[in-house]
Parts: C-alpha cells; structure tokens; sequence
C-alpha cells in the first residue's frame, strides 16, 4: 500500500492478490481508509487555508479602513486649522488703536484677499509683556472678511501690551513702533557713519524726501550732520517743515550731534535754485518745550517728541 517493499516483493504480492480474494478485499478496504484519510487531511489542509484567506482578508480590510480613517482624520485637521481656527498673520495693517478706561480697542484690515480675519490671543513674551496675534483663515463661503475690530484689556502693572509693533503701558500710554524703532536706532556718537545710517533709515528720511549724501562735521564743537539731498523740490516750504522735524528728532537721539544743515535744489519758474538751512539745539529746544536731548531718555519721550513735531498719530 505504502509502496516501500521491493519491486519483485511487490510483484509478488500483486499475483497473490490475482488469486487470494481474502487479501484482495482486505487490500481494496486498506485502500479505501487510506484514500479516505487522504481526502479528509486535503480538506482539512484546504479549510486551513481558507481561513487563514479570510483572516488575511480581514486584515487588509481592516489596514485599509484605519489608513482611510488616519488619512479622513488629517484632512479634517487640516481643513479645521485653514478655514476655522486659523494660523498667525503679520501681514495686516493697523488702522486705529485707543485706549478707552481699562480696555484697548484695535482696528485693522489683511493686505491683499489671501486671508480673513478669525480671532485674536495674548502670547507672554520672555521679557514679560505680552502680545497680541492675531490668526487668520484662508477665505471661505462663511467668513470672507479681511478687517477687524477687536478689544483687549490694558495689562497688568508694569506690564505692556504688543500690538502690530506698538507697545501699550499700563497707564494707556501708547509708544508707536515708529517711537520703538527709533529709540533702538540712538546713536551715542555722529562719527559712527553704520549707526547714523540706521537712525536716519528708521526715521525713513530718504523715503520720505528723497535720496541723499552724508556729510559729518567732527573735528570741532558743534559736530554737524549735513544731509545733500539729489532730488530737485517743488515746495520749499514743505519739504523744509518736514527736515525741521526730522532734525530735532535725530538731534535728540544723536549724542554728541549740535546741529542738522541740508542742501537741496528747488525748482521754481526763473529755473533750479540751491538752497541750504542748518537747525541747531536751541532752535529745537524752543520748538519742542524741553532740552532737546531729554527725548531720547526713553521710548515715551520720544513718542512724546513724536506726537509734538506730528510726525505721527499715537498708537500708528
């Protein structure tokens, strides 16, 4: 049956079988069980495999629901955190800001149509103050709007408020980021040509009259700053007004700096004229009510300083 016996062994054996009908049915029995324990075992093999199938199949299936619900899941998330909760935004402009009782109110639009505006919070810096963020969403049906109107609680004492560059006290004092930016920029000595570039660059000189050549006088008392500005004016009177208040401004946050003088050419209907004005201390003095250089103490003289001259509204 099992086909170990030797070939003339089973040879045989099979003749026996030819004439031994006892054998023969036994034989013909033997085989059957055989086959049959033959089939069983294939089924059983086959229900195996069957359903270790069915249990990879579970598996994949279930693989794949869980891909699909991490991948439903992320894009959820990220649906929410673009059109809902919002991301921070520094591109926007502030358009208003005042100080009513204990509450600042704060106005401002997005540039552009990129974003809308979704809601505001207070950040603790390290120095301590804190900071107003505000988060923006891309546009939506449900929110496309690119200004806001938000209010926010003076700070604490001796605490300050950040809000788009502007520094809020907690007495109300609002110290404009033109006033932080220049207070930064002062200068102890007119000979340091990196540093009066900066100052005169935060002042926004050039931006707002044109460009021009340095000239430092620093061989002797009063050390001067002379500006020669390249671009021809059309009115004198303006363009004066305005270098009289740049000057007491770099005056005040220049150490060692006595007087501002600039040259620049004027147009006017018999042709170019040059023309020159030098401002000393005492001139600003009188114009500002106090020693000029007492306004670069602090950022609250100068944005004091500021608001004096009108080179700008407080809290802008």
């Amino acid at each position: 049956m099992d086909g170990l016996r030797s070939e003339a062994k089973n040879r045989e054996i099979k003749e026996h079988l030819e004439t031994c009908g006892s054998c023969r049915e036994r034989y013909e029995r033997m085989k059957r069980e055989l086959e049959g324990e033959g089939i069983a075992a294939l089924a059983e093999e086959t229900r195996e495999i069957d359903y270790l199938k069915k249990v990879r199949r579970r598996g994949l299936r279930k693989m794949l629901l869980t891909a699909a619900g991490i991948l439903a899941a992320v894009a959820l998330a990220i649906f929410v955190k673009l059109f809902v909760i919002g991301f921070p935004v520094d591109s926007y402009l502030i358009t208003y800001m005042d100080v009513y009782e204990d509450t600042v109110r704060v106005g401002g639009v997005f540039y552009g149509s990129a974003q809308c505006y979704s809601r505001y919070r207070l950040a603790e810096q390290k120095d301590g103050t804190q900071k107003l963020v505000i988060y923006g969403t891309l546009p939506s049906p449900w929110n496309r709007d690119g200004a806001f109107n938000l209010e926010a609680e003076l700070p604490e004492p001796s605490g300050a408020l950040e809000i788009g560059g502007a520094r809020i006290l907690s007495d109300g004092t609002v110290i404009s980021k033109l006033a932080g930016d220049l207070y930064r920029a002062k200068n102890p000595y007119i000979g340091d040509a990196s540093a009066d570039g900066r100052l005169a660059g935060a002042l926004g000189i050039g931006a707002g009259l044109g460009s021009y050549q340095n000239q430092l006088q620093t061989s002797k008392e009063p050390y001067g700053w002379t500006f020669h500005f390249e671009d021809g004016v059309s009115n004198s009177a303006v363009f004066e007004e305005q270098m009289e208040r740049y000057a007491c401004v770099l005056l005040a946050l220049t150490g060692n700096l006595g007087e501002v003088s600039w040259s620049y050419t004027v147009e006017t209907e018999s042709g170019p004229v040059k023309r020159e004005r030098t401002v000393t201390e005492q001139e600003c003095e009188k114009r500002l009510g106090a020693p000029v250089k007492s306004f670069g103490e602090s950022p609250e003289r100068v944005q004091e300083m500021l608001n004096i001259l009108g080179l700008e509204r407080p809290g802008m």
